[in-house]
């Protein structure tokens, strides 16, 4: 399948779907793990870098056809990057660990087939919204870490990523206030409540593992967030920031979960209006990640 857009570079192949890994001890139908892959075509002359996408909903519901919307994947894809749109299981099917096993399996199996698909395995960045956007955040700051690589697939290669963007993201959840219906998504998450799960949910908490070293990040959160207040987009930041970590921190004021001002409207229908014009490219498109080493422009 092919999309275009207007006065853009490239077009877009879509692939869907494409089996990255397989959950162990499961018959293929229940344990396989799908994304979608767009790539920019013609092809470009030097390998392109690539972005995971991991979509919102909880950790329990939504989609990674939700990373097909035309100002997601398929415009970072016109402008010459490899985009994947990542499923990993819900809280439903497994509890957490498995959705950052899923996650680090996606990122290996595109090194793994970078030659395949004319992807620079040294420019892989991650971008995620709310629930995929704390797996964004983990799989930037967690790389290589044993525990939360799991057996999924590709084994032998690097889960590390080059930049992560994360969207009204929590970064903390020992300090996340316990709302009636937050303890629903979150018991569901770790597979019990808070008191008997501490040590769990810190280790789902990115802001407990950046370290010297993690890559450039940026931040987007919304100061009248109400499902993830804005307090936890700020300790992440000062965290990197304490550590000398490159960040960008995008405030969005007057804005809620949705990155809008008004609470009831879904997230934005037309390009970039859900940041107010604050778009998610920026740490894609820096020196040795695509400036100069692919010639991927964003405009």
């Amino acid at each position: 399948m092919l999309m275009t857009m207007p006065e853009r570079p490239y077009a877009v192949e879509l692939r869907s779907p494409v089996r990255y890994g397989m959950v162990p001890g499961l018959p293929v139908w229940q344990g396989a793990l799908y994304l979608d892959l767009l790539m920019p075509t013609p092809k470009p002359v030097r390998r392109a870098p690539a972005v995971v996408y991991l979509h919102g909903g909880g950790w329990r519901d939504g989609d990674r056809s939700h990373g097909l919307y035309p100002w997601h994947s398929p415009h970072l894809a016109v402008h010459g990057f490899v985009v994947a749109n990542v499923s990993y299981r819900m809280s439903g099917q497994a509890p957490f660990p498995a959705q950052i096993h899923d996650v680090k399996a996606a990122i290996r199996w595109l090194r793994a087939n970078a030659s395949d698909y004319g992807i620079d395995p040294d420019r892989i960045g991650v971008w995620g919204d709310s629930a995929g956007g704390q797996l964004a955040a983990l799989a930037a700051t967690t790389a290589e870490r044993a525990d939360l690589e799991g057996e999924c697939g590709s084994p032998g290669w690097s889960s590390a990523v080059q930049a992560a963007v994360v969207r009204c993201a929590p970064s903390n959840f020992l300090t996340l206030p316990q709302e009636d219906w937050q303890d629903e998504v979150l018991d569901a998450l770790f597979g019990g409540p808070s008191t008997k799960t501490a040590e769990l949910r810190r280790l789902a908490s990115p802001e407990a593992h950046v370290r010297t070293g993690v890559p450039p990040f940026q931040v987007v959160h919304g100061t009248e967030d109400e499902t993830v207040p804005f307090d936890q987009a700020e300790a992440m930041v000062r965290a990197l920031r304490a550590h000398d970590g490159e960040v960008e921190f995008h405030v969005m004021e007057g804005v809620h979960h949705n990155l809008r001002t008004d609470v009831d409207l879904p997230w934005g229908s037309e390009p970039w209006t859900e940041a107010r014009g604050c778009r998610h490219e920026p740490n894609f498109a820096k020196p040795g990640f695509t400036d100069g080493r692919g010639g991927v422009s964003v405009a």
